[in-house]
C-alpha cells in the first residue's frame, strides 16, 4: 500500500497540468471543446434573457397588477375584523342577559338597551 502512495505522489499531476497536455497533444479537439463550452454558454445565456424578458417580467407584472399581495393583506385584516365583531356581539348579547334578568332598570339602563339593540341591529320581541 506504501508503495502504492509513492507512486502516486512521484507521478502527481495537477489537472491544469494534464489539460495543458492534452491541449498540446490534441490542438484541434481542445479549440473544438473550447469552441463549444463558449457556444453553448452564449446560446443559454441568451435564453436565460429572453425567457426574463418574455415569461418573467410579464408575470411579475400582471401579479403587480393583480395586487397579490394587498389583496391578501385585505382578506387577513376583514377576516379579522369579523371576528371582532362577533365577539363585540356576543358581549352585547351577554350585556342584554344581564339587563333581562335585572328587576328594575335605571333611565341609563334603558338607552343602553335600546343603543345595544340599534347597534347591532337585534331584533327585540317580548
Amino acid at each position: 500500500m506504501e508503495e502504492h502512495d509513492k507512486i502516486i505522489k512521484e507521478n502527481k499531476t495537477s489537472l491544469w497540468r494534464g489539460l495543458e497536455r492534452f491541449a498540446e497533444r490534441q490542438p484541434k479537439k481542445t479549440f473544438y471543446l473550447m469552441f463549444g463550452l463558449i457556444f453553448f454558454s452564449t446560446i443559454f445565456s441568451i435564453g436565460n434573457l429572453i425567457y426574463i424578458h418574455k415569461v418573467s417580467i410579464p408575470e411579475y407584472e400582471t401579479l403587480k397588477g393583480q395586487n397579490v399581495l394587498t389583496d391578501a393583506a385585505t382578506s387577513f385584516s376583514s377576516s379579522l375584523k369579523e371576528t371582532e365583531k362577533i365577539m363585540d356581539i356576543r358581549e352585547a348579547i351577554k350585556e342584554l342577559e344581564y339587563y333581562q334578568k335585572k328587576k328594575m332598570l335605571s333611565p341609563s339602563d334603558s338607552s343602553r338597551i335600546k343603543y345595544l339593540l340599534d347597534k347591532y341591529k337585534i331584533k327585540y320581541s317580548r
